[in-house]
């Protein structure tokens, strides 16, 4: 039963769960897909009695719930390693809900009502030890200063200033009596929609094309103004800007590489779509005519065929991950119907999807039945 609870909180909260216990872990939900363990395990060692703890480390965020002296649960936020923007926003809602989060985990691994402490964050950076919080500053001149510093590292792509630059902003005290005595809400996110304006006229002036900003600056000053409150202005305030800097980065090196690796990125970054050569001709500057002759004779297939491959291994993924109908997968990779799926998987993949899931379930249950012997 209490597998069944922890299955359905991983589904519910988008999370992996481990149990952690005398410098060890185990997989309570989790997908097939590789785990660092071993930063997992120093994570584990800064949860303390009588406090939930937020792990902030290079790839993102986890969440540490013990259950006694020794041992305790973490909890993961699941990721896509195709979409930024997405994992962005996944990552600051784990981090807002995550008192909340930490106590349904507690009661239903326990059975017992979860304790009211408080939550503390701590950050692993470099080779993993632990850093102490960045000093206070007490003047909004300052956390200017400081953005100015990190928009120039961000124009050279300068990853190292850039994180100096976050870590120095992350430091400013913004909030004095001014904004307290009015409202601390509004001023939060006035602050982060500045930055995220600040940010978009700067990446638009270096050249990244106005049909990549515009997604990634509604998207975010969307996601703002939805919260009726920001649990942690310090993830936002460090998260936002690494989209910015992701997207300009990938822009810059879009521009070294030769068509035919343009193509291939721009389709594996849209393998759920129904792509059209039109599209891809007009997103990437490219002849309609010579997409496919451009493609082909660097990787050996036609944009199509190519296209049809990603969709079946994402198709692989979802089966054996998710519970979803196959229906529903030919939906979600805007295949023309279930038929059509069904017929484009078993012809590359040598069985249906159907069967393909049964035979990924057995094989894991025949691995858990030879790991108890």
């Amino acid at each position: 039963m209490k597998n069944k609870k922890i299955d359905w909180l991983a589904s519910a909260a988008s999370v992996d769960i481990f149990t952690y216990s005398n410098h060890k872990l185990q997989d309570l939900s989790t997908g097939d897909k590789h785990f660092n363990r071993g930063i997992m395990l120093k994570a584990s060692k800064q949860a303390k009695s009588g406090l939930y703890t937020i792990v902030q480390y290079k790839s993102g965020y986890m969440l540490l719930v013990p259950i006694n002296e020794n041992a305790g649960l973490i909890l993961l936020p699941k990721m896509d390693i195709n979409e930024d923007l997405r994992n962005v926003f996944s990552s600051i809602d784990f981090v807002n809900h995550s008192i909340n989060t930490a106590k349904l985990a507690f009661h239903l691994y326990t059975g017992l009502d979860a304790p009211d402490w408080d939550i503390t964050m701590v950050q692993l950076h470099g080779d993993y030890k632990v850093v102490e919080q960045t000093r206070p500053m007490n003047e909004m001149v300052a956390f200017h200063v400081y953005t100015v510093k990190m928009i120039e590292a961000l124009s050279n792509l300068d990853e190292d200033r850039f994180k100096e630059s976050l870590t120095d902003m992350k430091g400013c005290r913004v909030f004095g009596e001014a904004l307290t005595t009015m409202n601390v809400i509004r001023g939060q996110k006035d602050i982060l929609i500045d930055l995220i304006s600040k940010l978009t006229d700067n990446v638009t002036k270096l050249g990244l094309p106005i049909e990549k900003v515009i997604p990634i600056q509604m998207g975010s000053i969307q996601k703002i103004e939805y919260q009726t409150n920001i649990l942690n202005f310090d993830a936002w305030l460090e998260e936002i800007p690494w989209i910015f800097f992701n997207a300009f980065r990938n822009y810059r090196q879009s521009l070294f590489k030769d068509k035919a690796e343009r193509i291939k990125d721009y389709l594996k970054n849209h393998a759920q779509d129904n792509l059209r050569l039109k599209d891809i001709s007009e997103v990437l500057g490219i002849s309609e005519q010579n997409l496919n002759q451009i493609f082909k004779k660097k990787f050996g297939a036609t944009i199509k065929q190519f296209s049809i491959q990603l969709k079946v291994e994402a198709a692989k993924g979802l089966l054996t991950t998710t519970r979803l109908k196959i229906k529903d997968i030919a939906d979600c990779l805007s295949f023309a119907d279930e038929s059509y799926f069904v017929q484009t998987f078993s012809k590359l993949i040598g069985a249906t999807p159907a069967k393909f899931r049964q035979a990924h379930i057995q094989a894991k249950l025949t691995e858990t039945k030879n790991a108890q012997l």
